[in-house]
């Protein structure tokens, strides 16, 4: 289980960690995906199996790396400043004059910038989606729905 409730390791709000399978196939929570995301082996066209299961070839690779790379830099600030204002929610908690006002305050900026890079991961995606073709594509979604006991 990830670390739930108010600032507790996963952040605000989480419940269970994907599975690493999960994270390579773009299922999880924003903060388990971008932590495995940036990290070369998560990024699932690199894993062989999922290539080979999908039939990548090369171009296709380098292209969605060429995606990666493109949107990367961004991936990161949206996760750090996600990171930042649930740091920030979790410390409104804990002072000792709690202020309702605030707390709610900052848990819509928590919300906002949780769906900002839900927004970018899912921009990535769909750009990435477009490197497969029709056939790529679906055997792809069949793999994300997979239930995790049979990956």
């Amino acid at each position: 289980m990830g670390g739930g409730g108010f600032g507790g390791g996963g952040g605000f709000g989480r419940s269970a960690m994907p599975s690493p399978r999960d994270t390579m196939i773009g299922r999880g929570t924003p903060d388990n995906r971008m932590s495995h995301l940036l990290a070369t082996p998560s990024r699932w066209w690199d894993d062989s199996s999922v290539a080979k299961e999908l039939r990548l070839d090369s171009r296709q690779q380098h292209r969605m790396d060429d995606v990666f790379g493109a949107n990367r830099d961004n991936l990161l600030k949206l996760y750090k400043n996600l990171q930042q204002e649930e740091s920030s929610l979790s410390k409104t908690i804990r002072a000792k004059d709690l202020d309702e006002g605030q707390i709610f305050q900052q848990i819509d900026r928590v919300t906002e910038a949780r769906a900002e890079l839900e927004k970018a991961e899912v921009h990535m995606s769909l750009q990435i989606r477009k490197e497969l073709s029709p056939e790529q594509t679906a055997k792809l979604d069949e793999l994300r729905d997979q239930p995790a006991t049979q990956q």
